[in-house]
């Protein structure tokens, strides 16, 4: 094939940069049509289904230049149309992208919508003055001003209820409707909680039997309506206006609030409204905080009942609302850890330590329950997560904690929470369970926290003069122990921690143990300086024996020996800094001798041992 001529170059370049314009052309003619398209259309209505429209063919630009020298590298599909020829769009893409859907934050704040609830809120605050005022100045009778509240609430809802049959769909109308329905049961609701705590027409059983009632009328019309912000307009304006009637964080309020969360509960639970359940939950546990706070200084036998009651409905709320909507996991746990709080501040300021600890004693056995039901119930075994069940499983081990040092002396906490940790490190074993080797880790840290300052402080091991006697014997061996346990439970179920500051922690516990259990029982045989003394040599050797053990035997296992080698820097280090400032006479030289008498013949047997073992 012949080389084009330079003429027939620059003719061909001439040919695709004249084709390349008119596709310009082209494109720039189809997308202002359709731009003219989308502006001529109107909106489409909610209640009407759209319509399949065709899509409307561009207009075919009508002057095209001549098409001379057309080079046959140009698609097809890329050339300008031919009239008379049916038209087909080379870039199908430009003319069906939608328009963006407007945000939902600005749909929420269009006028119609804010004009809407904050005449609802108003109206309703009116309401709410207007029965205060009533009281206040004495208009009309008790019995006038309930009757009032209750027909112009009922004139509410039904406007609302005709509103929404009138609206058709649209969303102006059911914003209206949605706001009057909302107010006429939020009044209804806040005109029972009027006669039952400022007249006195209905006994308490009866008024909050009658707030449960309208609490589950205005949730069930909400449900009907698929309407959320009608939900939480029910619940949000009772649970805030309730206070400015009853004016006291008392018993009755809290049952109030509480019958809002249990009307509440299934339609949260059947529409997933997450937020629902917070806007029920929330305002009970502080309404419950407040009132353990108001009873410090008002008693009211009321009060410790409705906390309980409020904090078992919110626990059982809580497991009802992970069981049944899975995907609402979070929401479950943020009321599970928030709903026995009220007992843990009520039990400390409202009752003895006897009875404080039989509050916190329920609620432990409560949260214990439904985690064993979800654990060892096979039936209930996939009903809840594990992240739901774990989140059971610490605010249980906190309900224990805390109901244990509401109930012992602050002497005896350490012990108390010693033991714990005992408890739940053997059931960490037992159950392969790493969340219980997580609250047992937590309560031997505390102990041994508190220890410090209580059972076997540090000036103990340090100067004579300080007996402690059963309880620091007793202390130090559950120390030990638990230094023990812990890592073994570890072990088993295949947490084992790699951190050396974690293993230098662990080891530091076992010696302060070892040794405050040793000095406990010296002085408990002699209350001298010579039982002191004494008490001192037989730690300092027991800590050689025990990194003679280790390095034995860690003939095969190098963390084992490298703990053995810390141990006996430890020792040489007590030996040579405390003991030879501390001992004296005798009693040195028993320790000096002893120690270099045990590490010579160690060190011959473990060189023996170390030739005929090859290190792994």
């Amino acid at each position: 094939m012949s080389q084009p001529l330079p003429g027939e170059t620059l003719q061909l370049l001439a040919g695709e940069l004249h084709a390349i314009g008119q596709r310009l052309t082209y494109l720039g003619t189809v997308v202002q049509a359709q731009a003219a398209t989308q502006v001529a259309a109107p909106a489409p209505q909610e209640t009407q289904p759209q319509q399949d429209v065709p899509p409307q063919q561009a207009p075919t630009p009508q002057n095209y230049p001549p098409q001379a020298a057309q080079p046959t590298s140009v698609p097809q599909a890329a050339r300008p149309p031919v009239l008379g020829q049916p038209q087909v769009s080379p870039y199908p893409g430009l003319g069906q992208q939608p328009a963006r859907p407007r945000s939902r934050i600005g749909a929420n704040l269009e006028p119609s919508r804010v004009l809407a609830w904050v005449g609802a809120g108003v109206t309703l605050l009116g309401v709410v003055f207007l029965l205060v005022l009533a009281v206040q100045q004495d208009w009309l009778g008790p019995g006038a001003r309930v009757t009032g509240g209750a027909v112009l609430a009922a004139l509410l809802v039904g406007a609302g209820w005709w509103m929404h049959r009138r609206s058709k769909g649209q969303d102006a109308g059911r914003i209206a409707a949605f706001a009057l329905a909302t107010t006429g049961f939020a009044a209804l609701f806040l005109d029972v909680v009027a006669a039952t705590s400022l007249y006195g027409f209905v006994s308490a059983p009866v008024g909050l039997g009658a707030g449960l009632l309208v609490s589950i009328g205005g949730l069930a019309l909400a449900d009907r309506w698929q309407a959320r912000p009608l939900a939480l307009g029910v619940v949000l304006s009772s649970a805030i206006c309730a206070p400015l009637i009853t004016q006291l964080p008392n018993a009755l309020l809290i049952g109030f609030l509480v019958l809002l969360q249990v009307a509440a509960t299934p339609v949260q639970v059947r529409r997933g409204w997450s937020s629902l359940a917070l806007a029920a939950g929330i305002p009970v546990v502080l309404a419950a905080l407040l009132a353990a706070i108001w009873g410090i200084f008002f008693h009211d036998p009321a009060l410790v009942i409705a906390i309980s009651l409020s904090v078992l409905l919110g626990v059982v709320i809580a497991a009802i609302t992970a069981g049944a909507r899975p995907d609402a996991d979070r929401t479950a746990i943020g009321l599970l850890v928030t709903a026995p709080t009220p007992a843990f501040l009520a039990g400390p300021l409202l009752l003895e330590s006897s009875a404080a600890g039989l509050l916190g004693a329920g609620t432990t056995a409560l949260l214990l329950a439904i985690w064993a039901v979800a654990r060892f119930v096979p039936a209930f075994r996939d009903w809840l997560s594990r992240r739901f069940t774990a989140a059971l499983g610490a605010m249980a081990s906190i309900a224990a904690a805390q109901t244990t040092l509401t109930v012992l002396d602050s002497s005896s906490w350490a012990t108390a929470l010693l033991c714990e940790a005992l408890v739940l490190s053997v059931g960490a074993f037992v159950l392969r369970s790493a969340g219980v080797l997580l609250g047992a880790t937590c309560y031997a840290t505390a102990g041994f926290l508190l220890a410090l300052f209580n059972e076997v402080p540090l000036t103990a091991l340090l100067w004579h003069g300080y007996a402690p006697g059963i309880t620091g014997l007793l202390c130090g061996l559950l120390i030990a122990a638990a230094a023990i346990v812990v890592p073994a439970s570890a072990a088993r179920i295949e947490k084992f921690p790699k951190s050396p500051p974690l293993w230098t922690a662990t080891g530091v516990a076992l010696l302060y143990g070892t040794a405050s259990a040793t000095m406990a029982a010296c002085l408990l045989v002699s209350d001298t300086r010579a039982g002191f003394l004494t008490a001192h040599i037989l730690i300092t050797l027991s800590w050689v024996v025990a990194a003679i053990a280790l390095l034995l035997r860690g003939i095969r296992a190098k963390r084992l020996r490298i703990a053995g080698l810390v141990l006996i820097a430890a020792s040489l280090a007590k030996l040579l800094l405390f003991d030879l400032a501390t001992l004296d006479g005798v009693a040195r030289v028993i320790a000096f001798l002893c120690a270099g008498l045990i590490l010579l013949a160690a060190g011959s047997r473990y060189a023996r041992l170390l030739k005929n073992q090859p290190e792994s």
